[in-house]
């Protein structure tokens, strides 16, 4: 579901509408809304992830990074199912996160028959 820290455009969208019970608002609307969240500076933004998944979640993203490689620390590694569990949010989510990190570097993976593991970058966040 969605919380302070994240949620899909979809849950906000069906969540407003429920909220309003009549006169709803268009897709188009909720996503016209949510592009002007980060201007407004009200603490999240709307975020594309690499899949075309639209999200709006905090816009601190060195505190996010920093939570997802101590959970990663705690655990040695894990997978996107395993980090999905752990911080109670959607696989998706938890995948586009792992991907993100891996890209700036604070990650590597490890592909194995078992599935893709993502363990701390020890040469860069050492």
């Amino acid at each position: 579901g969605i919380n302070a820290e994240y949620g899909s455009v979809s849950e906000v969208y069906c969540r407003y509408n429920r909220a309003r019970g009549v006169a709803l608002v268009s897709p188009e609307d909720v996503v016209n809304a949510c592009k002007t969240l980060t201007p407004q500076q009200h603490g999240m933004e709307l975020k594309r992830f690499s899949s075309g998944v639209l999200v709006v979640e905090g816009d601190n993203f060195n505190s996010i990074m920093s939570t997802l490689v101590d959970t990663i620390t705690d655990n040695t590694c894990v997978t996107a199912l395993t980090l999905s569990s752990i911080m109670a949010i959607p696989l998706l989510l938890a995948k586009e996160r792992l991907q993100a990190a891996e890209q700036h570097g604070l990650l590597c993976r490890d592909e194995t028959d078992e599935g893709i593991f993502f363990y701390k970058n020890l040469l860069v966040t050492a």
